[in-house]
């Protein structure tokens, strides 16, 4: 009897509530996105100060080629700070302009700092091992 009453009412809760859906999946892709970049500045920085104090020195523009962000890549500096150290570290600081006028802000910054007890870096000495 009063059913005609409810007719459109589905359709009135879907309209309402799917921009807020979309929104919050648009929000859980965008923070997951830029979780994966932290964790992959991250990892650059390790795994270039690793390569830096290898005996081999191409490995550490390797290292840099497989960071996954070029952008992140040219920023990791790393080297030998000193007899058996290695220092590596990047920091980010940019905003940009996205949709509708927002600013978007990356901050990311990242250090790392090795001590060789292991073996020392660069090319064996001339007489043999220490």
């Amino acid at each position: 009897m009063f059913r005609w009453k409810e007719k459109g009412q589905t359709m009135a809760e879907f309209a309402l509530v799917m921009p807020i859906l979309i929104l919050l999946m648009f929000g859980m892709t965008f923070a997951a996105f830029y979780a994966f970049r932290s964790a992959a500045t991250d990892w650059g920085v390790f795994i270039t100060g690793v390569a830096s104090g290898s005996y081999n020195t191409p490995a550490t523009e390797n290292a840099r080629d497989n960071v996954l962000w070029p952008d992140l890549a040219d920023r990791i500096h790393a080297g030998q700070t000193g007899p058996r150290q290695v220092r590596s570290l990047i920091s980010v600081e940019d905003s940009r302009n996205w949709i509708f006028g927002i600013q978007l802000i990356e901050a990311q910054r990242a250090e790392t700092n090795f001590r060789l007890w292991r073996f020392y870096p660069g090319p064996p000495p001339a007489g043999g091992f220490e």
